[in-house]
């Protein structure tokens, strides 16, 4: 800074705000008094502030921040970030080729018959169960038509409460796997279900667990989210003990992936087909159902256990020989035999 920076600048401002009285010799004389000395302390005040303002005192500057410290913030930063995304792949890193790991995964049952082995991820891979609908999605009804003294709506009522007991004997995980056929049961004429439920699990012949699919406690669960399904639904006039009404005849395949409980390595598939007639017909102004035929078949599966429960048959199990010629359990072409329980399967 310059020498004439630093003196103070006497403009007319600065000139008109000073007055300064020339004392007289006695004044100068005279011992100043308390008035007097504050006025000097005042003016000498005045004067100093003056001074600062016109650019005598410590001025402060403006100065731009540096970009050092946010670069090494940044820098830092990333550096943080790079160390995590390491530890979480080093801890999340492919194990030794032979080592377990603990994740679930669908695993394909060794040897099974056709070829047909599912690789890890998708158990109906490699079968013709993968091109099979999903579910209640593979449930298709025909268009309701009247016939025989059914007209259109009495029909699509009965495809409704029809598809519902195709679900409930066979998609429905309490009656699968639980084997409890509530569901089922609530569905079916008053009369129909007092008789039901009096004869389930009864030795025999008049059993009804042959109406539902239900694996023996203890042999499988479920090892997918879904079911496969495939097959057809189709209406006929019909007379049953004199009265007139429709047959609805589902014919289905029904695709269960499975396991041994708790056994992962152990996952296979299941094919279970199932032939219901249901009669449909009017009486006393209602539309009313009745079951008048069901039957099906589940492969691979033991046999000879007269419980009418599915006893899936895993690679190396203990069931019975085969009796019969083996069989295509995804062949609907024909009836269901009698034997198919009994037999080997040429693919599943």
């Amino acid at each position: 800074m310059s020498a004439d920076a630093d003196e103070p600048v006497f403009d007319d401002d600065f000139v008109k705000g000073a007055v300064f009285t020339e004392p007289s010799a006695r004044e100068r004389a005279r011992t100043p008094g308390r008035l007097q000395r504050r006025r000097a302390r005042r003016a000498e005040q005045r004067r100093r502030r003056a001074h600062r303002g016109l650019g005598g005192g410590r001025r402060r500057e403006y100065r731009e921040p540096s970009h050092r410290k946010a670069v090494v913030q940044v820098i830092a930063g990333v550096l943080v970030l790079l160390m995590i995304s390491t530890g979480l792949w080093w801890w999340n890193r492919p194990g030794d080729p032979g080592a377990l790991s603990d994740a679930p995964a669908v695993r394909p049952a060794p040897g099974l018959p056709g070829g047909g082995a599912a690789p890890r991820g998708d158990p109906f891979a490699g079968s013709p169960a993968a091109s099979y609908a999903d579910g209640e999605a593979g449930l298709q009804m025909p268009d309701p038509r009247a016939m025989n003294g059914l007209s259109d709506a009495d029909l699509a009522l009965a495809y409704v409460r029809i598809r519902k007991l195709i679900i409930a004997a066979n998609l429905e995980p309490a009656t699968v796997f639980g084997r409890a056929p509530d569901a089922f049961a609530a569905l079916l004429d008053p009369r129909q279900r007092r008789d039901f439920r009096r004869d389930l699990d009864r030795k025999g012949d008049r059993n009804t667990r042959s109406w539902l699919t239900s694996f023996a406690a203890g042999t499988a669960e479920q090892a997918a989210t879904t079911v496969k399904v495939h097959g057809t639904v189709t209406a006929a006039k019909a007379r049953d003990r004199g009265t007139a009404g429709v047959t609805v005849k589902a014919d289905h395949l029904f695709v269960y992936a499975i396991r041994r409980p708790g056994r992962l390595d152990s996952t296979m598939r299941e094919v279970v087909r199932r032939v219901t007639e249901v009669f449909v017909h009017r009486e006393d102004g209602a539309v009313k159902l009745w079951v008048t035929s069901t039957q099906n078949s589940a492969a691979p599966s033991g046999c000879d256990f007269g419980d009418d429960f599915i006893h899936p048959e895993y690679p190396g199990g203990s069931g019975a020989p085969p009796t019969a010629r083996p069989m295509d359990p995804y062949d609907q072409s024909g009836p269901i035999q009698a034997d198919q329980a009994c037999r080997t399967v040429t693919r599943i």
